[in-house]
């Protein structure tokens, strides 16, 4: 899976998670695209910004589900 991170405002931490455990970071900076490519196994994963970024940052969590 190829991840092409950037972001529209400041810098955040792109963190992806499973299990509870980092598998993989990269920055996500305006105005630059950063690509990360991962293997990965089936499975449930969690993104999480790494980098304080301002009032609303623990908000920024996600999820997605790599299928075979």
């Amino acid at each position: 899976v190829a991840f092409l991170v950037t972001s529209l405002d400041v810098n955040h931490g792109f963190g992806i998670y499973k299990d509870g455990k980092l598998i993989a970071q990269t920055q996500a900076m305006p105005g630059y695209i950063n690509m990360l490519i991962l293997t990965l196994e089936q499975g449930k994963y969690t993104i999480v910004c790494l980098e304080y970024c301002g009032t609303y940052h623990h908000y920024m969590i996600g999820t997605f589900e790599a299928i075979a």
